[in-house]
């Protein structure tokens, strides 16, 4: 084992105390020397002459003797100190090593434009254009040196020159822009094809289906011709979805040359897979990562020497109580963002360090309505929120640390929100007037019982718990919960609108920090998941749809029987609520005013909120609680020390590991 920092310290003290006993025993000498000739200087006048000759050679001596020993000791303390301070430099011990921590499933894909169920293993890999730090609201390089918005629809990246794919991918060539090019274009496609769960928000602005165009007039230079302005389009460039791959790596089928990435190495990231396993996944540093030049501005968390970590490993534990309990034992480095309860039991143990910061993620967790089996109801969904304790899921879920949220963050986008008076009164408490509205629309006969859905893999979900408590304690209705693994869960949240098997859902999101449109927002327009969540559905997507249900009466307004592949490619809006949602959505993605950007965005939340349905923004925390091992140090700030797009724990490359 390499000597660690207390050996050292501890060699250091015994080297320094051997110095001063040297010296000590030298001081001893010569005071029993001149103790002597004192003593001698009692004798006779005849005989004191010689004696104090010979006492004086001795002294002289004894000095030289003592400076001579003094200048070894001294150049042996050097000698040392030199020899301490370049095993210092040399020693490594605290560089390198391997970081650990637990996945809770399988990931569901390694294709960054399919799956988003592995969001860290993205970052880890790939390589972005940019990173966006919320703790400073800056914009930092990556793939791309630098950027241009020429003008609303024509935004130009000059890409970085040394950037690689992997030793595994494409032999390690050099990325180009038509690689980049060729990506962005494939999004759509993955979209519609083959089952992506990327957002149409992060790349409808650049999607060829609607006119957009790419130029690459060299290596390095790629410009967006994009079909419609898009206020947040750098925001989405900082996602871990848009990267590039190894177009080498992408499976080519019949139909054109927009297949999927096959194998797990395809990226330029700073780590690339080593194995991967039913129980593990491994990584190893990818030796052809660019190496950053100096200039670049330290929000892109890279140390050009050292420390860093060499390997990372996940180990699959979709138990979450043995996920926890091998964080606390120490095997494990990382468990990630915790709730203040749980931060407050963890405090203190001996394998266990938590970061604190500000909260940020407004809408990270909100409750969801199956729209088919709540739009035919307005006044039961409203009974529904009326139903909710607001003020005690802060006090109780949260630990009295919480505020109101919105469809977009009142802190991450305060000029865009609306304020915490507002949303209340939107928000109100009222379990006897719920009871009251429930009981007088017939909600004991339409819904005798309510269905959820919770996370298998998580230890605790006594947030859901308390929703469903108060539903319960307010309309007398009985509440189940439904635990499933990822894959089903994933399939069973985002399922068409008409086959959803619960009546309600705790959603959340994982880059609700990025933009707003992306923050709690996307749960509500048609172009995001307001498709699924909200039942705002274009013309004809699906048949048991309640826009588009024969036995619906909008039905005939919707399409009627030629519903179809053709009328979902139109992406045509007919349902009323659902154009001037997405009419709104587009107007603010649009305007190059932030001003009136804003006043649009606090309009559409408004009128979000006097519908109840079918999404309602849950209260969150006001303080970001992360649970470390103590040996990992020099982790991102919070809140980016776990968001992906800010280059947070998973990309960051100068951590180290103590020890």
């Amino acid at each position: 084992m390499k000597e660690g920092y207390w050996g050292k310290y501890w060699r250091r003290r015994v080297s320094r105390r051997r110095v001063l006993a040297g010296g000590a025993t030298l001081a001893a000498g010569s005071a029993a020397i001149l103790a002597g000739c004192g003593d001698d200087d009692d004798d006779d006048d005849g005989a004191a002459q010689p004696a104090a000759t010979q006492a004086a050679q001795q002294q002289a001596a004894a000095e030289e003797e003592a400076t001579e020993a003094a200048q070894a000791a001294a150049e042996e303390q050097a000698t040392e100190a030199a020899q301490a301070a370049a095993a210092e430099t040399e020693d490594r011990s605290r560089y390198g090593g391997t970081l650990n921590w637990t996945e809770r499933a399988y990931p569901t894909g390694f294709d960054p434009a399919i799956t988003i169920t592995f969001p860290y293993g993205m970052a880890q890999t790939y390589s972005q254009m940019m990173a966006y730090s919320i703790v400073n609201d800056q914009f930092y390089p990556d793939a791309a040196q630098s950027w241009e918005q020429v003008d609303p629809e024509t935004l130009v990246f000059n890409l970085r020159e040394g950037v690689h794919y992997n030793p595994d991918a494409a032999n390690g060539r050099a990325v180009t822009s038509e690689d980049w090019a060729f990506n962005l274009a494939r999004y759509p496609d993955a979209r519609a094809n083959r089952g992506s769960n990327v957002n149409e928000l992060f790349f409808s602005f650049m999607d060829p289906g609607l006119g957009a165009t790419f130029d690459t007039p060299d290596n390095l230079t790629l410009t967006i011709n994009q079909n419609k302005a898009f206020a947040s389009n750098l925001r989405a460039f900082a996602a871990a979805s848009l990267v590039v791959a190894a177009p080498e790596r992408i499976m080519a089928e019949e139909s054109g040359d927009l297949g999927q990435v096959t194998g797990i190495n395809a990226g330029t990231g700073p780590y690339m897979f080593s194995g991967v396993s039913e129980t593990n996944i491994s990584l190893r540093r990818n030796p052809n990562y660019y190496p950053h030049p100096e200039q670049d501005l330290p929000g892109t968390r890279y140390n050009h020497d050292m420390p860093y970590v060499d390997e990372m490993e996940a180990v699959i534990i979709t138990d979450g109580a043995a996920a926890q309990a091998r964080f606390l034992a120490g095997d494990a480095d990382y468990y990630g963002g915790v709730d203040k309860i749980t931060a407050e039991q963890w405090e203190g143990q001996p394998n266990v360090d938590i970061h604190t910061g500000p909260a940020i993620d407004d809408g990270s967790r909100m409750i969801q309505l199956a729209a088919a089996k709540w739009t035919p109801y307005p006044e039961l969904s409203k009974a529904l929120s009326m139903a909710m304790d607001w003020d005690g899921y802060i006090d109780v879920v949260l630990g009295g640390e919480g505020r109101r949220s919105a469809p977009v963050s009142p802190t991450a986008f305060p000029k865009y929100a609306l304020s915490q008076e507002e949303i209340r009164e939107h928000q109100v408490y009222d379990p006897q007037g719920a009871r009251q509205l429930w009981e007088a629309n017939n909600g004991p006969e339409i819904f005798p019982e309510l269905d959820t859905t919770v996370a298998a893999w998580i230890p605790d979900y006594s947030y859901v718990q308390f929703i469903g408590q108060s539903f319960e304690d307010s309309l007398g209705v009985k509440v189940n919960y439904n635990p499933l693994e990822l894959a089903t869960y994933i399939a069973s949240a985002n399922g068409p609108t008409g086959t959803k098997d619960w009546h309600f859902f705790i959603a959340g999101n994982n880059a609700i920090s990025t933009m707003p449109d992306w923050n709690a927002l996307v749960a509500y327009t048609p172009d995001g998941y307001g498709a699924i969540w909200g039942g705002n559905w274009y013309k004809g997507v699906n048949i048991s749809d309640p826009w588009v249900n024969p036995e619906n009466p909008n039905y005939a307004e919707n399409g009627g029987s030629e519903a179809g592949e053709a009328v979902r490619a139109a992406l045509e809006i007919t349902h009323p609520y659902a154009r001037e949602l997405q009419d709104y959505a587009d107007r603010q993605a649009a305007t190059t005013d932030d001003d009136e950007r804003a006043e649009i965005l606090k309009e559409l939340q408004r009128r979000i909120f006097t519908r109840y349905c079918c999404t309602l923004p849950l209260p969150t925390g006001t303080t970001q609680y992360v649970a470390v091992g103590s040996r990992l140090k020099n982790l991102p700030p919070g809140p980016d020390s776990n968001q992906t797009a800010a280059f947070g724990m998973f990309r960051a490359h100068n951590m180290w590991l103590e020890g």
